[in-house]
């Protein structure tokens, strides 16, 4: 007896969503993507404001991984770090104390 077509793809689909989930928990995607977001965006507020590269020299900074999953918005005295459209870190410079991470 054959199984339907429809039952073993749906099957097959939670089974893809469990394994995500759980390498999601076990390897601390959540914690990466926060610790990703704050060193992209320390880095690049860094590399703009206090060498004063341009935004294209910053991010060839990154790891070539970073450039595709995080943006990056530059401010007048900040940037602000996304990945995945809803993770976000931003880092503030001042004047002699260089960039640093905001709450």
């Amino acid at each position: 007896m054959a199984i339907p077509w429809r039952k073993l793809t749906h099957w097959a689909a939670g089974v893809t969503v469990g394994l995500v989930a759980l390498a999601w928990h076990y390897l601390h995607v959540s914690d990466l993507t926060l610790i990703g977001t704050g060193y992209a965006a320390e880095q690049t507020c860094a590399c703009l404001h206090v060498s004063g590269r341009s935004l294209e020299s910053c991010l060839t900074d990154l790891d070539p991984l970073a450039r595709k999953f995080v943006t990056v918005h530059p401010g007048e005295h900040e940037v602000t770090a996304t990945i995945l459209g809803y993770i976000s870190a931003t880092a503030l410079y001042e004047q002699g104390f260089g960039c640093s991470l905001r709450d």
